[in-house]
């Protein structure tokens, strides 16, 4: 039996054409990294502006049902109407949020006097209650931190993408921002700006 030489040689370049194409693509990818600041050691917060409404009163019954503990052993809420929220979703592993959550408790110390609720939640069903202790001890955080053993408001309510996460919540209870990603320091003042009362 007579084999195409010519058919034979095209079979077994196509492997090599794609693993060729597959390299071309890699380093491609890579040199656009690398040509990135090098200074910038996280990678750039993605910014997403929303308006729609957050928390109604049903998601609020669901964020204090589902949250039924915080480091401090007292109950917290979230209010459906009149002040502002700020709420935090955190690990104690995250280094993201480890570099912004000394700004965020400066924040909280600026604003408690003002309609402002600061909340941090942990993502205890992804970390270890300890280590969240001890972030908390490690940073001084005077923050309420609530505890989401379950998941359920993470991942159910606010459909966690990555950590850190932030909402800015104005007192109308419109969802004004989301943050995914560490909050830039020079940014985080605008953001409580944006959903303070007049």
């Amino acid at each position: 039996m007579k084999i195409n030489s010519s058919n034979h040689q095209r079979f077994h370049l196509l492997p090599i054409v794609i693993f060729a194409g597959l390299i071309i693509g890699i380093v491609f990818s890579w040199s656009r990294l690398t040509k990135q600041d090098s200074s910038q050691s996280l990678p750039i917060p993605t910014e997403i502006t929303l308006y729609e409404t957050l928390p109604t009163s049903t998601q609020t019954a669901t964020i204090d049902q589902s949250i039924t503990a915080s480091l401090d052993e007292q109950s917290y809420s979230v209010p459906s109407i009149g002040k502002a929220v700020f709420i935090n979703l955190w690990a104690s592993w995250c280094p993201p949020c480890r570099l912004e959550m000394p700004d965020i408790q400066a924040a909280y110390e600026k604003y408690q006097t003002q309609d402002l609720v600061v909340l941090g939640i942990n993502i205890t069903n992804q970390d270890h209650l300890a280590d969240a202790k001890a972030f908390v001890e490690e940073f001084k955080l005077t923050i309420p931190i609530l505890l989401d053993e379950s998941g359920e408001v993470s991942a159910g309510l606010f459909r966690l993408l990555a950590l850190p996460t932030s909402f800015f919540i104005d007192s109308e209870s419109i969802l004004q921002r989301v943050q995914i990603g560490a909050i830039p320091t020079k940014n985080l003042e605008m953001y409580i700006s944006e959903i303070l009362p007049e």
